[in-house]
């Protein structure tokens, strides 16, 4: 008997939940949050405006509220500071950020691993045309 062959549905929610799971693991690691990541990450590449972070990461917020949270805790640990209407990562946030960087890094490789680029690229095009096909577009 020839073993249920599964469609795209079930592979996008499987890699979406191994994805969220490893990357969580690798997060909390240097004990962060997805959203802590995220906004340490928005900072790498030197300060950012208040706003212009906020705006950026607003689509993945599932409460009205969670930005003052998150951000409370970083500015507590000592990670991002808020200058003038700016945030940047402090010298220990750079660290953390660069450490919690490679952890990601290892496990984005991990995923790709016997996939060339152009299949990578491929597969990320179709996908892109299929939520757009899924959007009315």
């Amino acid at each position: 008997m020839m073993a249920e062959k599964r469609l795209i549905g079930y592979w996008l929610k499987e890699l979406d939940r191994l994805i969220n799971q490893r990357f969580d693991e690798d997060l909390a690691a240097g004990e962060l949050s997805r959203r802590h990541w995220q906004m340490l990450h928005s900072l790498a590449e030197g300060p950012r405006p208040v706003d212009d972070v906020r705006d950026g990461l607003t689509p993945f917020w599932t409460d009205a509220g969670e930005w003052d949270v998150q951000l409370t805790q970083l500015v507590q640990r000592g990670l991002v500071v808020e200058d003038s209407g700016a945030l940047s990562l402090t010298d220990t946030g750079r660290t953390t950020h660069d450490e919690a960087f490679v952890r990601i890094g290892r496990r984005r490789r991990a995923m790709v691993e016997g996939i060339t680029d152009e299949q990578y690229l491929e597969t990320v095009r179709m996908l892109e045309t299929m939520a757009g096909n899924m959007a009315g577009e």
